[in-house]
């Protein structure tokens, strides 16, 4: 069994027998809000997974390997950056999306950089919300201080 499982297991165990301690009735509380998350992730987790595979296909093998392949270098973490910052929606499309690139041959610092350009420059997260909602000036200040950062962390992952 994955060691991730199992920590989980512990955590929630905890979780459980410190409410079962302090407030029993609050687990049903509890159970309600999980089974709403649940309703929406078992619709939309196998349609990622669904979509990310069709878009496996439209992707050449050879191209993602020579782009941001392991061999690619401190090149392909800049695409990789590149790529990550235009990859549309939430982590339900973006997670399987990565992992369908990992194994399509990405190499490590290359997906490190990606995931991490994908959490900080989303575009489409910039154009709808930061900076309608939060001005221009402040983007500016936010992506002065963090454009290195997805490169960065490539670097150190290789």
């Amino acid at each position: 069994m994955d060691p991730s499982v199992i920590l989980l297991a512990f955590i929630l165990a905890g979780i459980v027998i410190t409410l079962l301690v302090r407030d029993p009735g609050r687990i049903r509380t509890a159970l309600r809000i999980a089974g709403r998350q649940a309703r929406v992730l078992i619709i939309r987790i196998p349609l990622a997974i669904l979509a990310a595979t069709f878009i496996a296909h439209l992707i050449p093998t050879e191209h993602v390997s020579s782009w941001i392949g392991p061999g690619s270098g401190f090149q392909g973490i800049l695409i990789a950056c590149a790529v990550g910052a235009f990859i549309p929606g939430g982590p339900m499309l973006t997670f399987p999306l990565a992992l369908v690139i990992w194994q399509l041959g990405a190499g490590q610092p290359q997906m490190v950089a990606l995931l991490a350009a994908w959490s900080i420059f989303a575009f489409h997260r910039v154009v709808s919300y930061e900076l309608p909602l939060l001005g221009p000036r402040f983007l500016v200040v936010r992506l002065a201080s963090s454009f290195m950062l997805p490169a960065l962390a490539g670097v150190i992952a290789g």
